[in-house]
């Protein structure tokens, strides 16, 4: 299968990523391959950003929390929760900020053309714009 090495911001695959997460239950065995060896090559070169991107445990639960109160509109509670838990909080904004910057950094990648000839019958024009640049 011809790849085609192109320059992309990290921001530019994830959204590669879920446009091709899009498609992938349509129809059609040369596009499926073409997907799915996209998908894994996406999977790869984002690893360790994904896993930047992981919340803490404590933070995690402390979510969970705050979910519950906002279920029950305690607004009071969700405060002196996040007060209580400042620290944990900001070390959140923190990790979230140095994300923010990490998805404008670039990287060469190879990834797999999609021909138009092998494009799904039933594909959408919202389907097409997340893939669009793969497309030949």
């Amino acid at each position: 299968m011809q790849q085609t090495k192109t320059t992309y911001t990290n921001k530019e695959l994830v959204t590669l990523l879920q446009g091709l997460h899009a498609v992938q239950n349509l129809q059609g065995l040369k596009f499926a391959l073409r997907v799915s060896k996209n998908i894994k090559i996406l999977r790869d070169e984002l690893e360790d950003l994904e896993k930047a991107a992981t919340p803490n445990p404590e933070f995690v639960e402390l979510s969970r929390k705050v979910g519950e109160l906002e279920q029950k509109k305690d607004m009071d509670a969700i405060s002196k929760l996040e007060k209580d838990n400042k620290k944990l909080v900001d070390a959140r904004k923190k990790q979230l900020a140095e994300l923010e910057e990490v998805m404008k950094d670039t990287t060469e990648v190879s990834l797999v053309s999609i021909y138009e000839n092998t494009l799904p019958k039933d594909i959408t024009a919202a389907q097409l714009t997340g893939i669009q640049t793969l497309i030949k």
